[in-house]
C-alpha cells in the first residue's frame, strides 16, 4: 500500500506540472519563417466559424471595397476608420489545441479467472501522448494495477508496467465535441505476488477503444476508455492456454502540455484617395473605382484595386483570388473559379497596357518538384482561361512557386493548408 501511495503522489505531481506549462503567446503581426527568399508576409489566420480573415497589412495581398462617391461640394478628407467585419470582433485567451498532452485515469480491472484471484481489481495510469495530426497520435501509458486475492490468501497481487500505443481518432480531436478513438500497442509488466518471491517480468499486448470530449476549461478534456490486455506470463496462473487476459475500464482527464493562446486586436486604418478629384454632379462610377465614368480612362476595374486619377490600376498590387480553386490534385478550374475569373476580364480590355503575373502556390504536403510543377500548371490554367475570355497573351505571365512562399509555416491544421493553396493576381505594369 505504501508503494501505491508513493506512485499516486508522483503521477499527480506530473499532471500538475503539465497543467502549469506556460502559455505560448502569438503576437499580432509576427512574420512567418523565412521561406527560401519568399517575401515576408504579416498574416493572422481566421479564428472564428465565419472563417473571415482580418484585414491584411499594407504589404500583403489585399482586396479593398469600392470607394464611395463624394458628395457635391464636399471637402476631400480621409474616410472614417473601417468598422469591424462579422467575426472580426476582438477576442482574448482563445484555446486552439495542443501537440502533446497527458492523461490521468483511474481504472476498474477484471482479472483473468486463471490468476487465482477474485474478479475484482483497481489501478490508475498516466498517459503521455503526441499528436501527429488531428487523427493520429502515439501514447505512452505507464500503469499500476492491484488484484484482490481475497481474505486468507496472502497479500494482494501487484502489477507495474505500461504500453506504447498507436491511437486513431475517427473525428478531429481539435474541433469535434466528442471524439471516438481506437488504440493498440505493446508493452511489459513486472508482477509482484509475494513479498519475498513470486516476482516476474513479462511481455503483453493491448487493444481498446474510447472517447475524449472537447475542452471544458483551460484545455482540460474528459476521457474514458476500455482495454483488453493479454499477459504472456504463465507462471502465476492455473489452467490451460498461453498467458492470461485482463479487462480494464478507465476514466479521467486529458490535459494539454502548454496552451496556445492568441489575442486578436483590430487595427483601424483610414482609407485615403491617392489623388482626390472633385467631380461635379451628375457623378456616375460604373466600376466603383472612385473615378467617374466621364474621366475614367480604364473602365472595368475589378473591385479591390487602387487606381490613379485616370482610373487605371496602379502597379505593385497583389490580391489573392480566394474563389479560384481546383479539383484535388488536378489543374481543372471549378465552376466557381471561372465565375471569379470572369470578373477580372473587363480589366484587360479596359486597360490594354495592363500586365499582370498569375502566381500559383501550394501547401507544404508533397515533394518540392511535384508542388512546383502542380502550381505552374494551375497558374497556366488560369492564364489560358483569361486569354480565352478576351485578354491578350502578352498581358499575362504565369509563374508557379510551389511551396516556397507559404503564408503559414508550419501548417498545423487543414485550414492552414487551405490558406497556403492559393492563386495570386499581381499587377506588374500598367
Amino acid at each position: 500500500m505504501l508503494r501505491m501511495l508513493v506512485a499516486c503522489t508522483v503521477l499527480i505531481a506530473g499532471v500538475a506540472a503539465a497543467q502549469d506549462a506556460p502559455a505560448v503567446p502569438v503576437p499580432l503581426g509576427t512574420p512567418p519563417a523565412d521561406n527560401a527568399g519568399a517575401p515576408t508576409t504579416t498574416y493572422v489566420p481566421p479564428t472564428t466559424d465565419t472563417q473571415q480573415p482580418l484585414p491584411p497589412a499594407a504589404d500583403t495581398p489585399q482586396s479593398l471595397p469600392p470607394l464611395p462617391a463624394p458628395a457635391e461640394g464636399a471637402a476631400e478628407e480621409a474616410a472614417p476608420p473601417v468598422a469591424p467585419l462579422p467575426g472580426d470582433e476582438p477576442e482574448a485567451n482563445v484555446y486552439h489545441g495542443e501537440h502533446e498532452y497527458v492523461g490521468f485515469l483511474a481504472s476498474y480491472v477484471i482479472p483473468d479467472s486463471r490468476r487465482d484471484t477474485t474478479r475484482h481489481g483497481g489501478g490508475f495510469s498516466l498517459i503521455y501522448g503526441h499528436l501527429f495530426n488531428e487523427h493520429l497520435s502515439l501514447e505512452v501509458n505507464p500503469a499500476i494495477s492491484i488484484f484482490d486475492t481475497g481474505e486468507n490468501k496472502g497479500t494482494d497481487f501487484y502489477q507495474y508496467g505500461g504500453t506504447v500505443d498507436l491511437a486513431y481518432a475517427f473525428t478531429s480531436r481539435t474541433q469535434s465535441a466528442i471524439t471516438p478513438f481506437v488504440l493498440a500497442g505493446i508493452g511489459g509488466d513486472y508482477e509482484d505476488v509475494q513479498p519475498a518471491s513470486g516476482k516476474k517480468g513479462t511481455f503483453d499486448v493491448d487493444a481498446g477503444l474510447g472517447l475524449v470530449t472537447k475542452p471544458f476549461f483551460y484545455g482540460i478534456k474528459f476521457r474514458a476508455e476500455g482495454r483488453i490486455v493479454h499477459d504472456f506470463n504463465n507462471e502465476f496462473r492455473s489452467g490451460p492456454g498461453i498467458g492470461v487476459t485482463d479487462y480494464r475500464a478507465s476514466a479521467g482527464v486529458e490535459i494539454p502540455l502548454g496552451q496556445v493562446v492568441r489575442s486578436v486586436q483590430l487595427e483601424s486604418r483610414p482609407v485615403q484617395i491617392v489623388q482626390p478629384v472633385s467631380v461635379p454632379r451628375p457623378w456616375i462610377d460604373s466600376d466603383g473605382d472612385g473615378v467617374d465614368d466621364e474621366h475614367d480612362k480604364c473602365p472595368g476595374t475589378p473591385h479591390g484595386f487602387k487606381v490613379d486619377s485616370d482610373g487605371c490600376i496602379i502597379p505593385g498590387q497583389t490580391i489573392v483570388l480566394r474563389g479560384v480553386t481546383f479539383e484535388f490534385n488536378k489543374t481543372r478550374l471549378t465552376p466557381n473559379a471561372k465565375a471569379v475569373l470572369d470578373g477580372l476580364v473587363p480589366a484587360f480590355s479596359g486597360q490594354p497596357s495592363l500586365h499582370v503575373e498569375i502566381a500559383g502556390h501550394t501547401d507544404s504536403i508533397g515533394g518540392t518538384a511535384y508542388n512546383q510543377g502542380l502550381s505552374q500548371r494551375r497558374a497556366d490554367a488560369v492564364r489560358e482561361y483569361l486569354i480565352g475570355q478576351g485578354a491578350h497573351p502578352e498581358q499575362i505571365t504565369a509563374v508557379g512557386y510551389g511551396k516556397t512562399r507559404l503564408l503559414i509555416n508550419p501548417e498545423k491544421t487543414s485550414d492552414d493548408r487551405e490558406l497556403n493553396r492559393r492563386v495570386e493576381f499581381t499587377v506588374v505594369g500598367k
